[in-house]
Protein backbone atom coordinates (compact mmCIF):
# COMPACT_ATOMS: atom_id res chain seq x y z
CA UNK A 1 0.00 0.00 0.00
CA UNK A 2 1.46 3.45 -1.13
CA UNK A 3 0.79 6.58 -2.00
CA UNK A 4 0.36 6.60 -5.65
CA UNK A 5 1.31 4.47 -8.28
CA UNK A 6 2.55 4.76 -12.24
CA UNK A 7 2.25 6.86 -14.75
CA UNK A 8 2.91 9.54 -11.38
CA UNK A 9 6.32 9.73 -11.30
CA UNK A 10 8.31 10.01 -8.02
CA UNK A 11 10.45 8.10 -5.58
CA UNK A 12 8.23 5.76 -3.24
CA UNK A 13 6.35 5.29 -6.44
CA UNK A 14 9.15 4.09 -8.77
CA UNK A 15 9.95 1.82 -6.23
CA UNK A 16 6.49 0.69 -5.65
CA UNK A 17 6.24 0.24 -9.14
CA UNK A 18 9.58 -1.83 -9.51
CA UNK A 19 8.72 -3.82 -6.51
CA UNK A 20 5.03 -4.95 -7.71
CA UNK A 21 6.47 -5.63 -10.99
CA UNK A 22 9.58 -7.53 -9.78
CA UNK A 23 7.50 -9.73 -7.73
CA UNK A 24 5.55 -10.05 -10.42
CA UNK A 25 8.04 -11.84 -12.26
CA UNK A 26 8.98 -13.58 -9.03
CA UNK A 27 5.69 -15.63 -9.08
CA UNK A 28 4.16 -13.87 -6.37
CA UNK A 29 0.47 -13.27 -6.11
CA UNK A 30 0.50 -8.99 -5.60
CA UNK A 31 -2.27 -6.66 -4.83
CA UNK A 32 -1.60 -2.64 -4.75
CA UNK A 33 -3.78 -0.16 -2.97
CA UNK A 34 -2.92 3.76 -3.63
CA UNK A 35 -4.69 6.99 -4.04
CA UNK A 36 -5.98 7.61 -7.21
CA UNK A 37 -5.47 11.11 -8.90
CA UNK A 38 -9.59 12.18 -9.44
CA UNK A 39 -12.68 11.00 -7.44
CA UNK A 40 -13.02 7.84 -9.33
CA UNK A 41 -12.40 4.28 -7.82
CA UNK A 42 -10.32 2.38 -10.60
CA UNK A 43 -9.33 -1.04 -10.91
CA UNK A 44 -6.43 -1.99 -13.14
CA UNK A 45 -4.54 -5.13 -14.08
CA UNK A 46 -0.89 -4.80 -14.02
CA UNK A 47 1.65 -7.52 -15.45
CA UNK A 48 5.54 -8.16 -14.46
CA UNK A 49 7.07 -7.33 -17.71
CA UNK A 50 9.30 -10.43 -18.35
CA UNK A 51 6.60 -13.28 -17.22
CA UNK A 52 3.42 -11.46 -17.68
CA UNK A 53 1.92 -12.74 -14.65
CA UNK A 54 -1.21 -10.46 -13.75
CA UNK A 55 -1.76 -8.53 -10.88
CA UNK A 56 -4.61 -5.85 -9.02
CA UNK A 57 -4.10 -2.52 -8.75
CA UNK A 58 -7.15 -0.22 -7.39
CA UNK A 59 -6.76 3.71 -7.12
CA UNK A 60 -8.79 4.78 -4.36
CA UNK A 61 -11.02 7.77 -5.04
CA UNK A 62 -9.26 11.34 -4.02
CA UNK A 63 -10.30 14.12 -3.50
CA UNK A 64 -7.34 16.56 -3.14
CA UNK A 65 -4.22 16.86 -1.16
CA UNK A 66 -3.04 18.23 2.54
CA UNK A 67 0.51 18.68 3.02
CA UNK A 68 1.16 16.00 -0.20
CA UNK A 69 -1.18 13.63 1.88
CA UNK A 70 -4.14 12.28 -0.50
CA UNK A 71 -7.45 13.00 0.98
CA UNK A 72 -8.94 9.09 -0.10
CA UNK A 73 -11.98 8.60 2.32
CA UNK A 74 -12.50 5.27 0.61
CA UNK A 75 -8.99 4.00 1.36
CA UNK A 76 -10.46 1.92 5.13
CA UNK A 77 -13.20 0.61 3.24
CA UNK A 78 -11.36 -0.71 -0.13
CA UNK A 79 -8.15 -2.40 2.58
CA UNK A 80 -10.48 -3.95 4.39
CA UNK A 81 -12.19 -5.75 1.20
CA UNK A 82 -8.89 -6.37 -0.26
CA UNK A 83 -7.54 -8.03 2.99
CA UNK A 84 -10.71 -10.03 3.56
CA UNK A 85 -10.81 -10.91 -0.27
CA UNK A 86 -7.03 -12.27 -0.76
CA UNK A 87 -6.22 -13.39 2.99
CA UNK A 88 -2.82 -11.79 2.23
CA UNK A 89 0.65 -13.13 3.55
CA UNK A 90 2.51 -9.74 4.41
CA UNK A 91 0.81 -6.26 3.90
CA UNK A 92 3.26 -3.81 3.10
CA UNK A 93 2.96 -0.11 3.74
CA UNK A 94 5.05 2.45 2.57
CA UNK A 95 5.61 5.78 4.56
CA UNK A 96 5.36 8.64 4.61
CA UNK A 97 1.93 7.99 4.11
CA UNK A 98 -0.08 9.05 7.26
CA UNK A 99 -3.69 8.25 6.02
CA UNK A 100 -2.54 4.77 5.95
CA UNK A 101 -1.18 5.02 9.05
CA UNK A 102 -3.77 6.08 10.68
CA UNK A 103 -6.54 3.35 8.89
CA UNK A 104 -3.98 0.37 10.49
CA UNK A 105 -4.95 1.26 14.24
CA UNK A 106 -8.90 0.92 13.21
CA UNK A 107 -10.44 -2.11 13.39
CA UNK A 108 -10.50 -4.76 10.64
CA UNK A 109 -9.45 -8.13 9.39
CA UNK A 110 -5.27 -7.47 9.89
CA UNK A 111 -6.21 -7.13 13.70
CA UNK A 112 -7.06 -11.49 13.66
CA UNK A 113 -5.11 -13.63 14.83
CA UNK A 114 -4.72 -15.27 11.28
CA UNK A 115 -4.08 -11.78 10.15
CA UNK A 116 -1.29 -10.80 7.49
CA UNK A 117 2.36 -9.46 8.73
CA UNK A 118 2.57 -6.40 8.55
CA UNK A 119 5.48 -4.91 6.82
CA UNK A 120 6.92 -1.03 6.40
CA UNK A 121 9.23 0.47 3.96
CA UNK A 122 9.80 3.53 5.68
CA UNK A 123 11.32 6.09 2.51
CA UNK A 124 11.99 9.42 4.58
CA UNK A 125 10.70 11.45 7.75
CA UNK A 126 8.78 13.70 8.01
CA UNK A 127 10.55 17.11 7.84
CA UNK A 128 9.52 19.65 5.62
CA UNK A 129 5.65 19.46 7.29
CA UNK A 130 7.30 20.35 10.63
CA UNK A 131 4.18 20.76 12.25
CA UNK A 132 1.73 18.35 10.55
CA UNK A 133 4.90 15.62 10.57
CA UNK A 134 4.09 16.28 14.85
CA UNK A 135 0.82 16.14 14.32
CA UNK A 136 1.27 12.25 12.42
CA UNK A 137 3.81 10.93 14.63
CA UNK A 138 1.70 9.24 17.19
CA UNK A 139 -0.25 7.38 13.74
CA UNK A 140 3.04 6.58 12.33
CA UNK A 141 4.67 5.44 15.49
CA UNK A 142 1.81 3.18 16.06
CA UNK A 143 2.20 1.19 12.72
CA UNK A 144 5.96 0.86 13.32
CA UNK A 145 5.17 -0.60 16.60
CA UNK A 146 3.00 -3.19 15.22
CA UNK A 147 5.26 -3.54 12.24
CA UNK A 148 7.16 -7.25 12.43
CA UNK A 149 9.68 -5.51 10.21
CA UNK A 150 10.60 -2.23 8.98
CA UNK A 151 12.95 -1.71 5.87
CA UNK A 152 15.42 1.07 4.47
CA UNK A 153 17.30 1.51 1.20
CA UNK A 154 20.03 2.75 3.34
CA UNK A 155 22.14 2.41 6.15
CA UNK A 156 22.18 5.99 7.04
CA UNK A 157 18.38 6.04 7.01
CA UNK A 158 18.67 3.45 9.52
CA UNK A 159 21.26 5.53 11.92
CA UNK A 160 19.69 8.67 12.09
CA UNK A 161 15.93 8.09 11.73
CA UNK A 162 14.14 10.37 14.61
CA UNK A 163 11.11 7.83 13.89
CA UNK A 164 12.66 4.99 13.32
CA UNK A 165 14.51 4.98 16.81
CA UNK A 166 12.46 2.92 18.79
CA UNK A 167 12.16 -0.12 16.43
CA UNK A 168 15.87 -0.38 15.12
CA UNK A 169 16.05 -3.58 16.19
CA UNK A 170 13.62 -4.40 13.97
CA UNK A 171 15.57 -2.72 10.73
CA UNK A 172 16.32 -4.54 7.15
CA UNK A 173 18.66 -2.34 4.87
CA UNK A 174 17.35 -3.50 1.29
CA UNK A 175 19.28 -1.30 -1.27
CA UNK A 176 16.58 -0.06 -3.83
CA UNK A 177 16.80 -1.31 -7.63
CA UNK A 178 15.31 -0.28 -10.95
CA UNK A 179 14.27 -2.09 -14.02
CA UNK A 180 17.76 -2.24 -16.66
CA UNK A 181 16.08 -1.34 -19.31
CA UNK A 182 16.27 1.10 -21.64
CA UNK A 183 19.09 2.46 -19.19
CA UNK A 184 21.70 -0.79 -19.70
CA UNK A 185 21.22 -0.77 -23.98
CA UNK A 186 22.67 2.83 -24.16
CA UNK A 187 25.22 3.64 -25.27
CA UNK A 188 26.67 6.86 -23.74
CA UNK A 189 28.71 9.28 -25.66
CA UNK A 190 29.44 11.70 -22.05
CA UNK A 191 30.17 14.74 -24.13
CA UNK A 192 26.69 16.43 -23.80
CA UNK A 193 25.32 18.95 -21.47
CA UNK A 194 25.39 18.10 -17.66
CA UNK A 195 21.98 16.37 -16.67
CA UNK A 196 19.18 17.45 -13.67
CA UNK A 197 16.20 14.85 -13.41
CA UNK A 198 13.53 15.72 -10.79
CA UNK A 199 10.87 18.12 -9.52
CA UNK A 200 11.57 21.66 -9.51
CA UNK A 201 11.57 22.21 -5.91
CA UNK A 202 13.38 23.75 -3.12
CA UNK A 203 15.26 21.18 -1.55
CA UNK A 204 16.49 19.94 -4.70
CA UNK A 205 19.35 22.93 -5.06
CA UNK A 206 18.56 24.15 -8.42
CA UNK A 207 19.43 27.98 -7.59
CA UNK A 208 22.98 26.72 -6.35
CA UNK A 209 23.07 24.11 -9.31
CA UNK A 210 22.73 27.44 -11.47
CA UNK A 211 24.90 29.77 -10.09
CA UNK A 212 27.64 26.59 -10.17
CA UNK A 213 27.05 26.24 -14.19
CA UNK A 214 27.40 30.64 -14.11
CA UNK A 215 31.26 29.96 -12.95
CA UNK A 216 32.27 27.70 -15.69
CA UNK A 217 31.67 28.75 -19.32
CA UNK A 218 32.22 25.48 -21.16
CA UNK A 219 29.39 23.82 -18.66
CA UNK A 220 25.57 23.38 -20.51
CA UNK A 221 22.61 21.94 -18.26
CA UNK A 222 19.58 20.55 -19.53
CA UNK A 223 17.11 20.47 -16.60
CA UNK A 224 14.21 17.95 -17.02
CA UNK A 225 11.35 17.61 -14.93
CA UNK A 226 8.53 19.96 -13.50
CA UNK A 227 7.16 21.41 -10.39
CA UNK A 228 6.34 25.01 -8.56
CA UNK A 229 9.79 26.74 -8.92
CA UNK A 230 9.71 26.61 -12.97
CA UNK A 231 8.81 30.06 -13.21
CA UNK A 232 11.78 31.30 -10.69
CA UNK A 233 14.42 29.00 -12.55
CA UNK A 234 13.50 30.69 -15.76
CA UNK A 235 14.20 34.38 -14.26
CA UNK A 236 17.33 33.06 -12.55
CA UNK A 237 18.58 31.77 -15.64
CA UNK A 238 17.67 35.26 -17.68
CA UNK A 239 19.34 37.18 -15.11
CA UNK A 240 22.25 35.49 -14.62
CA UNK A 241 22.90 35.21 -18.66
CA UNK A 242 22.69 31.91 -19.13
CA UNK A 243 19.79 31.49 -21.43
CA UNK A 244 22.23 30.11 -23.99
CA UNK A 245 23.91 27.17 -22.06
CA UNK A 246 20.81 26.25 -19.70
CA UNK A 247 17.45 24.78 -20.93
CA UNK A 248 14.64 24.11 -19.20
CA UNK A 249 13.06 20.78 -21.16
CA UNK A 250 9.92 19.70 -19.06
CA UNK A 251 8.70 16.47 -18.21
CA UNK A 252 10.29 14.01 -20.83
CA UNK A 253 8.96 10.44 -21.99
CA UNK A 254 11.19 7.63 -21.63
CA UNK A 255 12.49 7.46 -25.03
CA UNK A 256 13.00 10.97 -24.81
CA UNK A 257 14.56 10.89 -21.67
CA UNK A 258 16.97 7.73 -22.42
CA UNK A 259 18.08 9.80 -25.72
CA UNK A 260 19.37 12.63 -23.09
CA UNK A 261 20.58 10.37 -21.05
CA UNK A 262 23.01 8.79 -23.93
CA UNK A 263 24.46 12.27 -24.47
CA UNK A 264 24.96 13.54 -20.77
CA UNK A 265 27.89 14.67 -19.59
CA UNK A 266 26.89 13.86 -16.13
CA UNK A 267 23.91 13.39 -13.88
CA UNK A 268 24.02 16.40 -11.10
CA UNK A 269 22.00 15.64 -7.64
CA UNK A 270 22.58 18.95 -6.25
CA UNK A 271 20.16 18.49 -3.21
CA UNK A 272 20.96 20.63 -0.48
CA UNK A 273 19.29 18.88 2.70
CA UNK A 274 18.10 15.18 4.10
CA UNK A 275 14.71 15.80 2.26
CA UNK A 276 16.67 13.77 -0.12
CA UNK A 277 17.09 9.94 0.93
CA UNK A 278 18.56 8.27 -2.05
CA UNK A 279 18.09 9.75 -5.36
CA UNK A 280 16.96 7.41 -7.44
CA UNK A 281 17.76 8.74 -10.76
CA UNK A 282 21.49 8.27 -9.75
CA UNK A 283 20.94 4.74 -10.34
CA UNK A 284 19.31 5.55 -13.81
CA UNK A 285 22.52 7.68 -14.91
CA UNK A 286 24.88 4.32 -13.53
CA UNK A 287 22.50 2.09 -14.98
CA UNK A 288 23.38 4.45 -18.54
CA UNK A 289 26.35 4.13 -18.21
CA UNK A 290 27.42 8.60 -17.53
CA UNK A 291 29.29 9.91 -14.15
CA UNK A 292 26.85 11.26 -10.98
CA UNK A 293 27.76 14.48 -9.37
CA UNK A 294 25.88 14.66 -6.37
CA UNK A 295 25.49 16.20 -2.76
CA UNK A 296 27.30 14.36 0.18
CA UNK A 297 23.90 14.06 2.29
CA UNK A 298 24.03 12.10 5.48
CA UNK A 299 20.95 9.70 4.03
CA UNK A 300 21.47 6.91 1.21
CA UNK A 301 22.15 9.78 -1.24
CA UNK A 302 26.15 9.29 -0.83
CA UNK A 303 25.46 5.17 -0.13
CA UNK A 304 25.00 4.87 -4.53
CA UNK A 305 28.00 5.42 -6.00
CA UNK A 306 31.89 5.13 -4.28
CA UNK A 307 33.82 8.64 -4.79
CA UNK A 308 36.17 9.30 -7.15
CA UNK A 309 35.47 5.47 -8.60
CA UNK A 310 31.42 6.03 -9.95
CA UNK A 311 30.95 9.59 -8.75
CA UNK A 312 31.96 13.14 -7.43
CA UNK A 313 30.56 13.86 -4.11
CA UNK A 314 30.20 17.99 -3.27
CA UNK A 315 29.49 19.82 0.13
CA UNK A 316 25.45 20.43 -0.11
CA UNK A 317 24.92 23.85 -0.77
CA UNK A 318 28.17 24.98 -1.84
CA UNK A 319 28.35 26.21 -5.81
CA UNK A 320 32.00 26.46 -5.74
CA UNK A 321 32.34 23.10 -4.75
CA UNK A 322 29.90 22.10 -7.83
CA UNK A 323 31.28 24.03 -10.10
CA UNK A 324 34.70 22.59 -9.77
CA UNK A 325 33.39 19.16 -10.13
CA UNK A 326 32.05 19.95 -13.23
CA UNK A 327 35.20 21.46 -14.69
CA UNK A 328 37.20 18.48 -13.76
CA UNK A 329 34.77 15.92 -16.27
CA UNK A 330 34.73 18.32 -18.67
CA UNK A 331 38.72 18.52 -18.58
CA UNK A 332 38.99 14.82 -17.94
CA UNK A 333 37.15 13.08 -21.01
CA UNK A 334 38.87 9.95 -19.19
CA UNK A 335 37.60 10.76 -15.89
CA UNK A 336 34.03 10.47 -17.35
CA UNK A 337 34.39 7.25 -18.96
CA UNK A 338 36.13 5.44 -16.01
CA UNK A 339 33.17 7.10 -13.47
CA UNK A 340 30.50 5.74 -15.86
CA UNK A 341 31.67 2.81 -16.78
CA UNK A 342 32.35 1.74 -13.01
CA UNK A 343 29.55 3.17 -12.14
CA UNK A 344 27.39 0.76 -14.78
CA UNK A 345 29.36 -2.03 -13.12
CA UNK A 346 27.99 -1.09 -9.60
CA UNK A 347 24.47 -0.82 -10.37
CA UNK A 348 24.33 -4.30 -12.02
CA UNK A 349 26.19 -5.74 -9.20
CA UNK A 350 23.71 -3.84 -6.37
CA UNK A 351 21.17 -2.37 -7.72
CA UNK A 352 18.84 -3.92 -10.18
CA UNK A 353 15.14 -4.69 -9.76
CA UNK A 354 15.87 -8.41 -9.62
CA UNK A 355 18.88 -8.07 -6.84
CA UNK A 356 15.94 -6.10 -4.68
CA UNK A 357 13.98 -8.81 -5.25
CA UNK A 358 16.41 -11.71 -4.16
CA UNK A 359 16.67 -9.85 -1.05
CA UNK A 360 13.43 -8.54 -0.12
CA UNK A 361 11.79 -12.02 -0.60
CA UNK A 362 13.92 -13.81 2.08
CA UNK A 363 13.15 -10.63 4.05
CA UNK A 364 8.96 -11.41 3.68
CA UNK A 365 9.53 -15.27 4.69
CA UNK A 366 11.50 -14.50 8.12
CA UNK A 367 8.45 -11.98 9.03
CA UNK A 368 6.24 -15.06 8.72
CA UNK A 369 8.13 -17.21 10.55
CA UNK A 370 6.16 -17.90 14.00
CA UNK A 371 9.09 -16.27 16.28
CA UNK A 372 8.57 -13.02 14.07
CA UNK A 373 5.00 -13.22 14.21
CA UNK A 374 5.22 -13.49 18.18
CA UNK A 375 7.05 -10.59 18.68
CA UNK A 376 4.66 -8.72 15.90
Amino acid sequence: MGKYYAPFRGGMETVLQNLTEGLLDAGHEVSVLVAGTDSLTITETIAGPVTGKTGRLLRSAAHGQLNSQPLTPSLYSHLRHEVARLRPDVVHVHLPNPLAAAIWRLPGPWHRPAGPVLAVWHHADVTRQRLGGLLVRPWTSSLLSAAAGICVSARNLAERSVELAPVRDRIEVVPFGIEERPWIDLEPRRDGPFLFLGRLVGYKGLGMLLEAVRRVPEAELSIVGEGPLRGILREQIRDLGLQRRVSLVGHLDGNELARLMESARALVLPSVDTSETFGLVQLEAMASGIPVIASDLPTGVSEVGVPDETCLLVPPGDAGMLAVALKRLIDDTAMCERLGTAGRHRFLSGFTRKRMIENLVPWYEGLLSPTSKDKS
